[in-house]
Formats: C-alpha cells, structure tokens, sequence
C-alpha cells in the first residue's frame, strides 16, 4: 500500500515517525513522503517536499549499510537530536532540568574499532562489510567515512584473503581494533585451524604488516581468543602513557571521545585523592588517573586487569595503583569497601549498574563521575544516586558512532553535604 505521510520527528532508533504511528528509515522532521507502507514500516517512494534539514548522505552504501542511520540530516539536527535523545531519556525518570552540554562530536575517520562480516561467494571471491539494515545480506563496503582510513585500507586485502579462504556462503567474522602500533584482528570462524590456514594467516599478517592476529572458534561454548601470530605486542596510550592490550580489548570508540571523556572526568573529579575506577577494563580512565591519584582499578575481566598492571610496572613518576578481578554484577564493592576512597568512576556496560550505584548511594563517597553508553540505564541509575542526595552536575553527550542512535554521556555528581 502506498500512502503519503509528513514526518513529525526522528525517533530514538533513527527512523522518522509519522502520526499512527509510521516508521520510515532515513527520514528527517517536516520531509512530505510517498512511501510504501507495510504494517508501521515504511519505505521512501518518493519525497515531494524535503525538510529544511535534510542533506545528502556522503556514503555511497548509505540507505543499505545498517552501520550508518542518520548521514541526511543537517550537522545541527544532529547535534539536537543527541541530545534531544538524553533529555528524553533524563525526563522519563523526572528529571525535567538538567543541563545537556553541546554533543563533543568524534571526526570522519577516526573509528578505530570495527565488527565486520564476511561471506564466500566461491571462486575465490568473498564479500567484507557491514550487514544490511533488518537484513543478514552483507554489503561489500568500498569507502566508509566513519572507519579510521587506516581500517578502511586493510578491507581490500582482507577481502582477498578471504575470498581464497573461505568456501561459497561460508560466513566469518572480522573484530578489528586499531591499536597504535598497528591492527588487532580476531577472526571467528567454526573449528580449530589447520597448519596450513596457520601458516597462510601468518604470512598474510606479514604481507600487511598487522600486529597480531587471533582465532576464535565459533563453535565452542566458551569461545576464547587464541593467539595465532603476535608479530608485535598492540598498545594503545591513555593520557599518554603506554598500555599494552590483551586481545579483544574494549577501547572507546574513538581517540577523540576517549580524550574528551577523560577531560571531563579530571575536571569533575576535582582534588579527590584515591579514587576507586569501578568497570576499568585495561585502564582507560585508570590510567589517566594515576600520574595525581592512587587509584584503585576494579574489573571483571583477568586479561584485562592483568594487561594493566604488568603495564603499570613499566610506567615511571606514578603514584599507588592497585587492581582487582572481581564480577561486579554478582560481587558489587559495598559501602565499608567503598569508603576507603574520596571518588568513585565508573563505566558500566549498556545495562548499567542497578546494584553497584544502590551501594555506592549507601557509602559516605562524596564524588562520582559515571560514564554510559545508554542513556535510559544512565537516567535509572542517575535517579538513585539523586533520591540518596546526590546533586547531578552538567552532562556531556559524547558522540564515537557517527551518524547512529547511539550516543555517550559523562556526569559528575556530588552529595550535598
């Protein structure tokens, strides 16, 4: 069925919504649209009258490649939208006044970590990209002006590399992170290499100059990362001092979202002392603290809290460090454990951190800054530490995923004594 429609707004997932409601992917408020309706979906037909912010997308996949959701929007739609999203999510759990700093927005080309997909189309061919919007069709990506240019170069070889490797409709994965020292890679496929594929990896990680390069085997029920050639360690460096991370690490997206996360935490930290850096993978923000605080670095993963300390006795003019392994979720600290310490920074994954934040509200700690990347557990968990008369400092929404729905935060909070 074929009907016309006027967007009223961009909803949290980045399609355009119309009364009923309809929602029609890649479009903006105010566009008048031909679109072909199935249940709520729709599809653009035709736009017989575009919005005032509407812009041409500078992708060529755009509008097939699930990656990207919002590159015909105007910049300053963008930046209102990021921040209309936290303001929604702020005002479901009452808080109706809180001030949404302007969005720090990461540059084109400067991800520098990518999830891609690969499949066999036989004869030595093979298709590398992103999956299609509500699709398992892969798009061949040729240019992507999110990936950091370094990523993007290695797709060409890679998918050569692959074509003569794996069979017709043969699926892999290719996890990459871009450390600076060269490209992490994890390959997942099902079963355990041979020594001929061993030895084919190792030689094309040679022909590419990658740092190193893992497998992991899809078909196991606890998968792990098992090094197949490591021509050099991969670091990366936080506030300038160097980590040497394990594989699978998680980094922030982005140099610059990383950087400015990490301003705003030393600014709203203020002169706290000893800091506890609860979720600390390998030391984003432990790391940074450590040159002016004792820090305590709390984390569930071992790889991760071992990479950090062996980098931490390399490192010089540090001040104490500690870390421990420990599942937050099922062992959050508690309040006697938390109050060896002025603040607290946290970094809880998408679900956020429900019981941590009730212990931490049940402390005598009187600084937070919590980082998230959702905005919805940030306002639950915000609310709790507000109700035990925590005073929420301004939020800066922090964009590393160009052009999606996702968006970042960072708040400070302060008990009012």
């Amino acid at each position: 069925m074929t009907v016309r429609v006027k967007i009223d707004h961009i909803g949290s997932r980045g399609d355009g919504v119309a009364n009923g409601p309809i929602y029609v992917p890649f479009s903006v408020d105010g566009d008048d649209l031909e679109i072909k309706l199935q249940g709520k979906q729709g599809r653009i037909r035709h736009i017989h009258n575009p919005s005032p912010d509407r812009i041409a997308p500078i992708c060529q996949h755009f509008g097939r490649c699930g990656g990207c959701s919002l590159q015909h929007v105007s910049q300053d739609y963008y930046s209102r939208w990021k921040q209309q999203q936290i303001r929604i999510a702020l005002s479901h759990r009452g808080f109706e006044d809180a001030v949404i700093l302007d969005p720090h927005i990461s540059p084109l080309g400067s991800r520098r970590r990518a999830r891609l997909s690969a499949v066999g189309r036989g004869d030595g061919i093979a298709v590398v990209g992103f999956l299609e919007r509500a699709s398992h069709n892969i798009i061949d990506i040729t240019q992507c002006p999110v990936l950091h240019p370094e990523i993007m170069a290695f797709i060409g070889p890679l998918r050569e590399f692959l074509g003569s490797l794996i069979d017709k409709k043969q699926k892999m994965a290719v996890q990459i992170n871009l450390a600076e020292n060269g490209l992490d890679i994890i390959l997942e496929g099902a079963g355990e290499p041979d020594l001929d594929l061993r030895m084919d990896i190792a030689a094309f990680a040679e022909a590419q100059d990658v740092a190193r390069v893992c497998w992991q085997d899809s078909k196991l029920k606890n998968p792990y990362h098992e090094i197949l050639c490591e021509r050099r360690k991969p670091y990366v460096t936080f506030d300038g001092r160097q980590v040497f991370i394990p594989p699978g690490s998680f980094l922030q997206a982005t140099k610059s979202g990383e950087e400015a996360l990490t301003r705003y935490m030393k600014q709203a930290l203020g002169n706290a002392d000893k800091i506890v850096d609860i979720f600390a993978g390998c030391g984003t923000f432990t790391v940074a603290l450590i040159g002016d605080h004792g820090v305590h670095g709390v984390e569930g993963d071992q790889d991760m809290v071992v990479a950090l300390k062996n980098s931490a006795n390399q490192m010089t003019a540090i001040r104490n460090l500690t870390a421990e392994v420990r599942d937050l979720f099922l062992r959050p600290l508690l309040p006697h454990e938390l109050n060896q310490f002025d603040a607290v920074v946290i970094d809880p994954p998408r679900a956020g951190a429900r019981d941590q934040i009730q212990e931490i509200a049940k402390s005598d700690v009187n600084s937070i800054v919590m980082v998230s990347c959702n905005p919805a557990t940030f306002a639950r968990d915000a609310r709790t530490l507000v109700d035990a008369e925590f005073i929420m400092g301004d939020i800066l929404p922090v964009d590393q995923f160009l052009f999606s729905p996702h968006i970042e935060l960072v708040a400070g909070f302060r008990r009012n004594l």
